[in-house]
C-alpha cells in the first residue's frame, strides 16, 4: 500500500531537519496553548486584582484533569497511528482516529457532569477560600461549557501531527490563542465582565480551535472519518489507554500537585499565596513548553522509523531531542534567575508584596530546571515505543517517591519556601531513574540496529543483482 509522501519523508529525510521542522510548529503550538492560561491571569491580575487571580487559580485543576484525559487518549492514539502509518496500515490508523474521537467525547461529557454536581465542594477542595468561592464558581461554570470543544480539539490535534502536518496542528492552537487574547481584552477591559469575561474568552476560543480541527479532517487529512470506525473496539482502546496511562498519570499527578499547592499556600500565606501559585504555574507551562514541543515533535519521527525498522534513525532522534531539551531548559533557567521580578510584574505591577513573594518562588522553584530534560525525553520516548510499564514506573517513582513527599514535608521545615523547594527536588530526583532507563533503551536500539544491518545489506545485494 502506498503511503502519502508527507508521512513517508519521516523515514527518508535527515533526522535533524525533521526534528527542527516538527519542533518549531509544536513549540509555537504549545506556546499558544500555554497562553490560554497566561493571558487569563494577566488580564485578570491587571484588571480585577489579587482576588480574581486567586479565583482563576483554584479553577486550574479542572483544566489539568481535562488535559490528563486528553493525554490518556491522544498519546496512545498518536503512538499507534504513527507506527501504523510507518508499517503502511492506513485503515488501522483511521480506526484509531475514529475511536479517539469517541473516547474524547465520552470523557468530556463525564467531566462536565461530575463537576456540575459537585461544584462548590470541588472548588473548596481545589483551594478556594470563602472569599473567592463566588468568582471561582462563576469562572468554572462557563469554563465547563467549553470543555468538550477543548478535549476534542486536543486529542485530534495530536493525530494531525502524526500525519506529518505540524503547521496545521500549530494553527489549531494559534487561532485559539489569538481569539482568546482578543476576547479577554474585549470582555474584561471593554465590557468589564471580570472573571466571567476571562471564562467566556477561553470557551469561545476553544470552539474556534475545534472548528479548525474539523476543517482539517474534512479537507486536508490523509486519514478519513468513517462512521464504522466510531464504534469502540475493545482491544484497540485497551492498547491506546495502556500507552497513554503514563502521561495521563503525569497530568493527573500535576492536578493533585495543584491542589496540594493551593491548599498549602492558602494555609501558609492566604489568598495572596494562592495568587502567587497561579503566576508560578502559568510560567511553569511557559518554561516547560519548548522541551515538550521538541519531545512531541520527536514522537512521529521515532514512531515511524521504529515501525519501519530504521533503528539508527530512532537513536539519532532521541539523542538530538535530549540535547535540544537541555539547551532550552538552560535558557529558561537563566531567565528565571536573572529576570524573575520583571517577569512577575507582567501579571501584577502594583502589588509589591505579591511581586516579592512570586519572584522568590521563581528563583527557588527553577533552581535545577535543566535536569528535567532527561525525564521529559525519556518519558516521551518510552511512550512512543509502546513501553507503557517502564514509563509508568518512572513516573510513579518521580511523583510518589519524590514530588509528593517533598511538597508535604518541606513546608513543615521551611515554611512557604518549602513549597517552592519541592520543584528542584523533583527535577533532580525524577531524572536519575530516567537516565538509566534511557541509557538501556538506547543500547537496545543499537543492538537491533546491528541485527538489522546485515539484513539490509543482503537486501541491497539482491536488488543490485536483479538490475
Amino acid at each position: 500500500m502506498n503511503i502519502d509522501m508527507k508521512t513517508e519523508r519521516l523515514g527518508t529525510e535527515p533526522v535533524s531537519k525533521l526534528l527542527l521542522y516538527f519542533s518549531l510548529p509544536a513549540i509555537a503550538g504549545l506556546f499558544a496553548n500555554a497562553l490560554y492560561n497566561i493571558v487569563d491571569r494577566i488580564f485578570v491580575g491587571q484588571n480585577v486584582g489579587q482576588a480574581g487571580l486567586a479565583a482563576v487559580t483554584v479553577a486550574f485543576p479542572l483544566f489539568e484533569i481535562g488535559i490528563a484525559l486528553c493525554v490518556l487518549v491522544g498519546v496512545g492514539a498518536a503512538s499507534i497511528a504513527s507506527r501504523s502509518l510507518g508499517a503502511g496500515k492506513k485503515k488501522r490508523a483511521e480506526l484509531v482516529l475514529g475511536n479517539a474521537l469517541t473516547l474524547s467525547i465520552i470523557f468530556a461529557l463525564l467531566v462536565c457532569i461530575v463537576m456540575l454536581f459537585s461544584l462548590d465542594s470541588a472548588l473548596k477542595f481545589f483551594g478556594a477560600s470563602e472569599a473567592i468561592l463566588k468568582p471561582a464558581r462563576d469562572y468554572m461554570i462557563i469554563a465547563l461549557i467549553g470543555m468538550p470543544f477543548f478535549m476534542i480539539s486536543f486529542v485530534l490535534n495530536s493525530l494531525i501531527r502524526v500525519e506529518g502536518s505540524p503547521k496545521w496542528a500549530m494553527g489549531t492552537l494559534v487561532i485559539g490563542t489569538g481569539a482568546n487574547i482578543f476576547l479577554d481584552w474585549l470582555f474584561i477591559c471593554v465590557f468589564d465582565w471580570g472573571v466571567k469575561g476571562a471564562a467566556w474568552g477561553t470557551t469561545l476560543s476553544e470552539l474556534l480551535s475545534c472548528l479548525w480541527v474539523a476543517l482539517y479532517y474534512l479537507k486536508h487529512s490523509v486519514l478519513r472519518f468513517r462512521y464504522g470506525n466510531l464504534k469502540p473496539r475493545k482491544l484497540l482502546i485497551v492498547n491506546m489507554l495502556a500507552i497513554g496511562v503514563t502521561p495521563c498519570i503525569t497530568s493527573l499527578s500535576f492536578a493533585v500537585l495543584l491542589v496540594l499547592l493551593n491548599q498549602g499556600a492558602l494555609k501558609l500565606g492566604g489568598d495572596m499565596a494562592v495568587s502567587s501559585v497561579g503566576i508560578f504555574l502559568a510560567l511553569d507551562s511557559l518554561f516547560f513548553l519548548p522541551a515538550l514541543g521538541i519531545s512531541e515533535a520527536a514522537q512521529p519521527i521515532i514512531g515511524y522509523n521504529y515501525g519501519a525498522g530504521l533503528y539508527h534513525r530512532v537513536r539519532k532522534t532521541i539523542i538530538l531531542a535530549l540535547f535540544a531539551c537541555l539547551l532550552v531548559f538552560s535558557f529558561s533557567w537563566v531567565s528565571t534567575q536573572l529576570f524573575a521580578r520583571r517577569i512577575v510584574q507582567i501579571f501584577c505591577d502594583d502589588h509589591q508584596a505579591l511581586i516579592e513573594m512570586t519572584t522568590r518562588a521563581l528563583k527557588i522553584g527553577y533552581a535545577l530546571l535543566p535536569a528535567a530534560s532527561i525525564f521529559v525525553v525519556t518519558s516521551y520516548t518510552l511512550q512512543t515505543l509502546g513501553r507503557a510499564r517502564e514509563a509508568l514506573f518512572i513516573q510513579l517513582v518521580r511523583q510518589l517517591g519524590v514530588c509528593y513527599p517533598a511538597i508535604l514535608l518541606m513546608p513543615r521545615i521551611f515554611g512557604l519556601d518549602g513549597i517552592w523547594m519541592a520543584f528542584p527536588a523533583t527535577d533532580l530526583g525524577g531524572s536519575v531513574l530516567a537516565f538509566f532507563a534511557l541509557q538501556r533503551e538506547l543500547k537496545k536500539l543499537k543492538k537491533n540496529e546491528g541485527m538489522a544491518n546485515p539484513l539490509l545489506k543482503v537486501a541491497s545485494n539482491r536488488s543490485s543483482s536483479c538490475r
